[in-house]
């Protein structure tokens, strides 16, 4: 029922984005300064370490955007980001590198006409993953139960000319990509934990 709601949502978007005048459509490309993390929720009580730590991460996206006569517009952003986390090693740190597909629809609010705020839904799926020290790289795909991935991303952008804008954005998941089940000392299941995506970006749009 759920995947059948997102479907129809996703469609209407699509819909009211090519359905736009040709002349108000801005097709371009999209770079990202991305800081990822993985966060662990429902952990159990007494289980206070920190497993991940900000990991620099990238994405590359082309766009195509809307807007109408009025003060909100559509974007769609098809591309190619790299979540994950980074764990703290003895002698070394390893990277968790989860790299996606993803497809962020958003719904750009303009409060002027150089200041708006984007808000929407960003689909993902999960190409490969990979657990990255200095001397050893290991693929990690298995570990991760699902390859699809809902998520929710908030961002401000500001206009600097007609071509270029910048923006700053939070994401976080809305579905978990892995869960791992803790037990007591005589092996008795107590819970699962459930590992969700993170990421701040900072952006850069070209109007091509």
């Amino acid at each position: 029922m759920k995947r059948k709601t997102i479907k129809i949502i996703l469609g209407l978007l699509l819909a009211s984005l090519l359905s736009a005048n040709a002349q108000n459509l801005k097709f371009g490309i999209l770079a990202g300064f991305d800081v990822a993390n993985s966060q662990l929720m429902n952990k159990p009580k007494g289980f206070d370490s920190r497993v991940y730590y900000p990991m620099i991460s990238f994405n590359l996206n082309g766009y195509v955007s809307c807007r109408n006569s009025g003060f909100w517009g559509l974007s769609a952003e098809p591309g190619f980001i790299q979540k994950g986390g980074r764990q703290k090693g003895i002698d070394e740190d390893i990277r968790f590198q989860i790299n996606y597909i993803q497809l962020p629809i958003l719904l750009d609010l303009y409060i002027s006409d150089k200041f708006f705020i984007s808000i929407g839904p960003e689909f993902s799926y999960l190409i490969n993953a990979k657990a990255k020290s200095k001397h050893n790289s290991n693929n990690i795909t298995d570990l991760y139960d699902k390859r699809f991935e809902l998520s929710g991303l908030v961002g401000i952008n500001y206009q600097l000319t007609d071509k270029l804008n910048i923006g700053m954005r939070y994401n976080h998941g809305l579905t978990y990509t892995s869960k791992i089940t803790f037990t007591d000392s005589f092996g008795n299941q107590l819970g699962d934990m459930k590992e969700y995506n993170q990421y701040f970006q900072l952006i850069v749009r070209f109007k091509i």
